[in-house]
Order: structure tokens, then sequence, then C-alpha cells
């Protein structure tokens, strides 16, 4: 990707209206076209997804567009296994929030 992909949690959806971010999560809910991931900062977030993605695990990555209704279209993603730390990974948008400079 050419562009920075932010990480971002379930606040700060609105601040990325159709931007592309990268969310890290748990699998809440997963059925058909859609799943509800539970954001770094215990927020829930809808993501549209696309079909293409081969999540195995309770945790993953999605990197996707934010829309006007503050779901995630998904674009691309990937598992992280079963055993991430969502306070930390909350810990790491905030740092990257706070130093863009460093992390986009």
């Amino acid at each position: 990707m050419d562009k920075p992909t932010p990480r971002i949690n379930s606040e700060l959806r609105e601040q990325y209206v159709e931007r592309t971010v990268r969310l890290t999560g748990k699998i809440v809910t997963y059925s058909g076209q859609t799943a509800v991931i539970e954001a770094p900062d215990h927020g829930h977030v809808m993501v549209k997804v696309n079909g293409e993605n081969n999540w195995s695990g309770t945790y993953v990555e999605v990197i996707g567009r934010i829309e006007k209704d503050f779901s995630i279209t998904e674009f691309k993603s990937c598992s992280l296994g079963d055993d991430i730390d969502l306070d930390l990974a909350n810990k790491v948008v905030e740092y990257g929030q706070k130093y863009k400079e460093i992390f986009e």
C-alpha cells in the first residue's frame, strides 16, 4: 500500500471516514458477509467481509475502508491466532495517534 494505514479502535472510526485503516481485534460474530470485531478499546465494529479471508483463530487484523455508517469494508485481512492482548494493542493505537510521524 502506498498510503499510510493508521491503526484505529472503535472510538476513532469517525475521524477516518472514507479512508483506509487497520483494525486489530477479536472476532465476536462472523456470518455470511459480515463480522463483528471487538476493537482494542473493547468497542464493537461491523466489518463487511470480502469473502476472500481465511480467518482461523480468535484474533484478526483487517485492512479496509471506513464507510459513512462507521463500518469497515474489508480489503484484506490476516489471522493473528488465539492470544492477543487487546489492551496492549490499544496502546499501540494510542501511540500511533500521538506520534503519527513515527507510525505513519
